[in-house]
Parts: C-alpha cells; sequence; structure tokens
C-alpha cells in the first residue's frame, strides 16, 4: 500500500528509522519495568507493585501508537527482542535492588 500524507518516500523512511528507535526504547522500558513489577520486595511492596503497573500500561499504550505510527506511514514495525536490543538506546544492566530502597529515587520522581 503506498501511503501519501504529503511526506516524501526518503522522509517517510528517515521517520520510520527515528520511530523504530523509540519503539526499541520503549520496549526494553516495558520489559524493565514489567520485571520491577514482578520482582519488587520490601515493605512498601504493594505500593511498588501498583506504580510498576500503572508504569508498564502507560508504556504498552506508547508503544502500541508508535508501532501503529511506523505503520501508518507505509514501513513495518519491528517485533523482536533480538531487533529491540540492536536499536535501543537502553542497557538492560541495572544496580537497583527490587525493594523499596533500590527504587526509592525513581518512585519519588513520578509520585513526589
Amino acid at each position: 500500500m503506498k501511503v501519501n500524507i504529503g511526506i516524501s518516500e526518503p522522509h517517510t523512511h528517515a521517520v520510520s528509522a527515528q520511530l523504530t528507535k523509540v519503539l526499541a526504547d520503549e520496549y526494553l522500558l516495558y520489559t524493565k519495568t514489567r520485571n520491577a513489577h514482578w520482582n519488587v520486595t520490601g515493605d512498601d511492596f504493594h505500593a511498588m507493585h501498583l506504580f510498576f503497573e500503572t508504569q508498564y500500561r502507560q508504556l504498552d499504550e506508547l508503544i502500541d501508537s508508535v508501532a501503529e505510527r511506523i505503520r501508518q506511514i507505509g514501513h513495518y514495525a519491528p517485533a523482536s527482542m533480538k531487533v529491540f536490543l540492536q536499536l535501543t538506546h537502553l542497557t538492560e544492566y541495572t544496580e537497583h535492588t527490587n525493594d523499596g530502597r533500590g527504587f526509592s529515587g525513581i518512585y519519588e520522581r513520578f509520585t513526589g
């Protein structure tokens, strides 16, 4: 299907290339957030569990929007962890523990 939204093919390709990087970053962040949600421990387990659930639900909507936009401009969205890991600016490494102390800075930024 040829898309005509007023952007030339070379430009849709360039936009798609940037959006795939955004998609990869958001998907890796989604995966890290799910990990935190599933594995959080500590006295504030319940609050942190709900916090991460809110985050991954918002990320899921954003990921879907970015992937759909890539398709709207006539390109295919990447959909494998292998490709996401090649495209992302993020790393899977973390120094945080899965208790409230390890996530306190992150939690306070979003709730404080």
